[in-house]
């Protein structure tokens, strides 16, 4: 691969490919399909596939060890574990030969000459690799949340761009259906400006005992509400002011860290968003990415399953309700989406979605909640998180 390693603001690439879509299906799918193809013609001209190392040999790195391994345009070239264990499961149940195998990311650096990382670690590891990775020129791919603490994540950012290296967050959950539909129908005025969102959430979360979603304190915020946060950020197009959380654990809970909460997000323009979650739910459990409810003057969506619907009850009219037909994911969710999402920017040399800029704003609301709920639901402004670490 020619040396794709550090970003530019130079927008020509992005320009072509625009027009290479112009005049064709302006579906966000269709694009979303170009730009994998785009993505795989593109390594087939320059002579290979993306080369990556992926550091991280537990559960999360093995789902995606096989992410990577099922993507025409990605060969995993390095696979980093600091334990003795995890090196030898990678090697005996994955099928990784020992000489892909290492210790450290520079050592696999040095050996593989690799295009990106993928840093699938647990958060306090992440500054580690983050830096390794930007000292050596590389882009950097990282799963959530960004770090344990904001100046953490702050750092992270401010180091990639020092070194002029792209840097992408690992928030799926926005690539899915639900959440592109729901922007769009927002954006298109189909209940008029929103002024309440509510999100339920209720799982048996983090169920295997000795991880550190277990063992560590409020990682249910951390980890499972930073997905929706980022959710709620990118369905709004909007940043909360200000949160309120209760927390507290079911006494049959399982984790070290409080795994129920209410949170009470404060957004410009009256905006307010509930998020009401149970990680350790044992009875009827919602989806992944929850039950959402958008009321706004003209009605209100709302995600039943995997349904999404536009109802507007008034009794001074007739009553209508409407189900919005979700589309065929012909566009990747998951790892999948986030995977061609990184590729496609380091193709066009721009900033990806989910870049680590932009996913502090989901920091900053993830650690303003637990604050809240450490003080006991105290208010607490989203500026107070961000305006204590220094700026990226």
């Amino acid at each position: 691969m020619p040396d794709l390693k550090r970003s530019s603001p130079r927008r020509e690439p992005k320009r072509r490919f625009i027009l290479f879509c112009e005049g064709k299906n302006t579906e966000p799918e269709y694009f979303d399909a170009v730009k994998r193809a785009c993505v795989n013609a593109l390594g087939s001209m320059m002579g290979g596939r993306w080369k990556g190392v992926l550091a991280g040999l537990g559960n999360y790195g093995r789902r995606w060890a096989a992410v990577c391994r099922e993507h025409p345009a990605v060969g995993l070239v390095g696979f980093v574990g600091r334990g003795a264990a995890s090196r030898q499961r990678a090697a005996n149940g994955w099928g990784v030969p020992g000489e892909r195998i290492y210790g450290s990311l520079a050592d696999a650096i040095a050996s593989t000459a690799p295009d990106f990382v993928l840093d699938v670690t647990s958060p306090e590891s992440h500054r580690e690799i983050a830096l390794a990775a930007f000292g050596a020129g590389l882009p950097l791919l990282q799963a959530k949340p960004m770090s344990d603490h904001y100046r953490g994540a702050a750092d992270i950012v401010a180091a990639g761009e020092r070194a002029g290296c792209i840097h992408m967050v690992d928030q799926n959950m926005r690539f899915s259906a639900l959440p592109r539909l729901t922007r769009r129908l927002l954006d298109g005025g189909a209940i008029g400006a929103p002024g309440q969102l509510d999100i339920v959430f209720a799982k048996p979360w983090a169920d295997y005992p000795g991880t550190h979603y277990v063992t560590e304190p409020w990682m249910f915020l951390l980890d499972m509400g930073c997905h929706h946060f980022d959710m709620l950020r990118y369905v709004v197009g909007a940043e909360p002011e200000a949160v309120r959380v209760v927390s507290w654990n079911p006494a049959w809970g399982w984790h070290a860290g409080d795994a129920s909460h209410v949170a009470v997000f404060e957004f410009p323009g009256g905006l307010v968003a509930v998020h009401r979650a149970s990680g350790c739910s044992t009875g009827a459990a919602t989806p992944w990415h929850g039950a959402w409810r958008i009321e706004g003057p003209e009605g209100s969506i709302t995600w039943e399953e995997e349904r999404v619907f536009v109802t507007r009850e008034h009794r001074t009219e007739q009553p209508r309700r409407d189900e919005i037909a979700v589309p065929e994911p012909a566009a990747r969710s998951g790892p999948e989406a986030v995977l061609d999402e990184f590729l496609a920017a380091l193709a066009e040399r721009r900033e990806p979605e989910c870049s680590g800029r932009d996913n502090l704003g989901t920091m900053a609301m993830a650690f303003a909640a637990v604050r809240s709920a450490r003080q006991g639901g105290r208010r607490v402004r989203l500026a107070e998180i961000t305006e204590a670490a220094p700026s990226p």
